[in-house]
């Protein structure tokens, strides 16, 4: 846990949730919204927690990083270099908003192998590579830059690139991603604040 203390963690609000037919990031969980949900499970365990998006929907509440203006697109490579260019010499870790069951545990493990000369480590499950539930070097924003300048958009297209790490787990309801309106219902009816 003391390693993550260290690092940052940047919540993706940035989306353009076509599936949901809602923005996702601020769709209500309790009093608040599933983007303040995220925020306050990170916050005791990450040195800072921004919001990665393209406009600031919640009234300066919460430290943003903006996506890179030059480029007018809905781009998860887009919103990785905006991020990945705000820090120097570090890992960040990088979510997106729609994923709430994603806990402590599933960082620590991930967080075993931040020394060990990856530049990416994400989450894999049977059925899929978890792009965005990762942590990922600063290192790699020039890299990300060169993608988006030959319209390369897809995350995945960064593993055969630079030492990436697999953390493999069981459980697949940990990674749940809120895409559809009736999981996010699902997701509200079992939420306890």
């Amino acid at each position: 846990m003391e390693k993550l203390l260290k690092l940052n963690c940047v919540i993706l609000c940035g989306g353009k949730s076509s599936r949901m037919g809602k923005d996702k990031s601020t769709l209500p969980l309790g009093l608040e919204t599933l983007t303040h949900f995220q925020v306050k499970k990170f916050l005791p365990l990450f040195k800072q927690v921004f919001i990665s998006t393209k406009e600031d929907k919640w009234d300066k509440e919460f430290a943003l990083i903006k996506d890179d203006e030059h480029y007018k697109i809905h781009s998860p490579m887009l919103a990785l270099y905006s991020i990945l260019s705000q820090f120097k010499n570090e890992f960040v870790f990088i979510l997106a908003v729609d994923s709430p069951n994603i806990g402590s545990n599933e960082l620590i493990k991930m967080a075993k192998f931040l020394d060990d000369d990856f530049k990416i480590i994400i989450a894999k499950t049977k059925e899929h590579k978890h792009s965005l539930c990762g942590f990922y070097h600063s290192s790699l924003a020039s890299l990300c830059k060169d993608l988006l300048e030959k319209n390369e958009q897809k995350i995945g297209l960064l593993f055969n690139r630079v030492k990436t790490k697999f953390v493999e787990f069981e459980n697949e309801e940990a990674f749940l991603n809120l895409n559809f309106y009736e999981e996010y219902e699902n997701f509200k009816k079992n939420y306890k604040e």
